[in-house]
């Protein structure tokens, strides 16, 4: 049954309407011509169209991502900042907040439109996937502000109450987000008789088994989020994830250009004008066994694909906490001329590969099976979650996390069309380098638990290296457990915790802002997870 069949309930949600066709302009923003046949007739809102409006909203949503150079790579130390950026991160607060809020309005409307179907039980999986996706951004976006409007939230159409929602706290959007994530588990099914969404599911091409997979593999990473603080709620879920199909090492769900036509994930941008990064002392420090700079140390065979030696081919990365010695740094190396021109604008200290930060085509994860792997590797090593630790089953995950990262990266870098300096040799390494970096002192599982533990949490954190954001979760949930130098009190990112609320908050919604914040609104407070 394909969607062009679904008949369309006209003039009953006229309002709700209204409310989609203002968000409506953003849905074609680098997906190409997936929706040109939903632009040329926009006299209703349609199911399909506000579908697609809801995968296309995970990427213009992205604060998370917008912002990980100028910040989240300080936060995480996954990089270096060298001078203090003008971006100021009080202007970047309304952008997700906006996004996630739009979304949710116009999940509504979907639901709506659903429950208006002659057949709404025709719909289930419809509803299930879009469940799925409207969790995940409830989940990051509460990740990145602490308690925020849920219960009440997205209803503006409703009623004038609704104009200024309650704040609901962080504990309880979790739990109900998951909860959602396995009601969608539950109900996801391949009878005939389900509605598809044809081409409008952009994300995993209306494969049911897949979307199982990713709304279990959300449940468990934010289970593991959240498990210190609520053990009584995520063990079951933890018990209940393990049992059911999970991402394999080697998949991923990403917003990727090479099955959606005509995206282009462009972040050159993040790399630019106020990002003054550079590869950081702490990086270097679990990549390298030495600090040679002819990268004779050099283990980790990611290194020379995520990061770039600097002008004299040297690996001299930018320290972490810089003195009144360190070397002012020269050099632009994300310019687009790089790629025509490589030598000529290199830095004097070891950057972020050009080719990584240049190239429009790699995907936008949202959770990767290396992730999965590492996840698993955590919950065998510690016992938890109703498992036995069990120390040889935790070491073949934590391989396996890192093996499936290095191999995405090869493989990526191989066949990328505008990767050329340093391009690995094959699309995998061979099963002697794998086996040298796995069996490096550095690497290899300890035989002590604690030990090893750090392992799993130093592994996972430099596979997230293009997930800064779950980089930063993974900071939060283990109390600063993975990979970091103490800095120095000046740092301009010591003590960041989540974002402020944006303004509007405090002008429209007081009465809630001020019963959450009580009137004052700080980056240092420290959200539910890490209390």
């Amino acid at each position: 049954m394909i969607f062009n069949n679904i008949k369309t309930k006209k003039g009953a949600f006229l309002l709700l309407l209204m409310i989609s066709l203002l968000s409506s302009n953003s849905c074609s923003d680098d997906f190409g011509d997936i929706n040109d046949s939903f632009q040329a007739n926009l006299t209703d809102a349609t199911i399909p169209g506000l579908f697609n409006g809801l995968i296309q909203s995970v990427k213009k949503g992205e604060t998370r991502n917008r912002v990980p150079v100028s910040w989240l790579y300080q936060w995480t130390q996954l990089a270096a900042m060298y001078t203090a950026s003008g971006f100021r991160l009080d202007d970047k607060t309304t952008e997700a907040w906006e996004k996630y809020y739009r979304s949710l309005a116009n999940y509504h409307d979907i639901e709506n439109l659903i429950a208006a179907e002659e057949d709404p039980e025709n719909f289930t999986n419809i509803q299930a996937m879009a469940r799925t996706i409207m969790a995940y951004q409830a989940l990051s976006t509460t990740l990145l502000y602490g308690d925020i409007p849920y219960s009440e939230a997205g209803q503006g159409f409703l009623s004038a109450q609704a104009y200024r929602p309650v704040y609901d706290s962080q504990q309880s959007i979790m739990q109900a987000a998951i909860n959602d994530l396995t009601w969608a588990i539950d109900n996801l099914s391949t009878n005939a008789s389900q509605a598809t969404l044809g081409g409008f599911d952009t994300l995993l091409d209306n494969d049911v088994d897949m979307w199982k997979k990713f709304a279990n593999s959300l449940r468990l990473r934010y289970a593991m989020v959240m498990r210190e603080k609520d053990a009584g709620f995520a063990d079951p879920i933890i018990t209940a994830a393990l049992s059911q199909p999970l991402l394999e090492p080697a998949e991923f769900v990403s917003l990727n250009p090479a099955s959606i036509p005509g995206l282009s994930n462009d972040r050159r941008g993040f790399y630019r004008g106020n990002s003054y990064v550079r590869m950081g002392s702490t990086m270097w420090e679990v990549m390298s066994s030495t600090n040679d700079v002819d990268g004779s140390g050099i283990y980790d065979l990611r290194c020379s694909i995520l990061f770039e030696p600097n002008e004299n081919d040297e690996w001299v990365p930018y320290p972490q906490n810089p003195d009144n010695t360190t070397p002012t740094v020269t050099g632009d190396p994300h310019v687009n001329d790089r790629l025509d021109d490589w030598d000529s604008f290199r830095s004097n200290f070891a950057s972020i590969n050009a080719y990584y930060t240049l190239d429009n085509d790699i995907p936008q994860f949202i959770i990767t099976g290396s992730q999965i792997s590492f996840l698993k590797a955590e919950i065998y090593n510690r016992g938890v979650g109703g498992v036995t630790a069990d120390q040889t089953m935790a070491e073949t995950f934590y391989n396996e996390g890192i093996t499936a990262s290095v191999n995405f990266w090869y493989n990526y870098a191989f066949n990328s069309a505008i990767w050329a300096v340093n391009k690995p040799d094959a699309a995998a390494p061979s099963d002697a380098e794998i086996n040298a970096m796995l069996t490096n002192p550095n690497v290899a599982y300890s035989a002590d638990v604690a030990t090893a533990l750090s392992q799993i949490y130093e592994q996972s954190w430099i596979s997230l290296f293009h997930q800064p954001f779950e980089a930063w979760n993974l900071q939060r949930r283990t109390d600063n457990a993975t990979p970091n130098v103490p800095l120095a009190a000046t740092s301009l990112v010591t003590d960041f915790n989540r974002l402020t609320y944006p303004p509007s908050e405090r002008e429209t919604n007081r009465v809630n802002w001020t019963a959450v914040t009580g009137g004052s609104d700080s980056e240092t407070t420290k959200i539910w997870i890490q209390q």
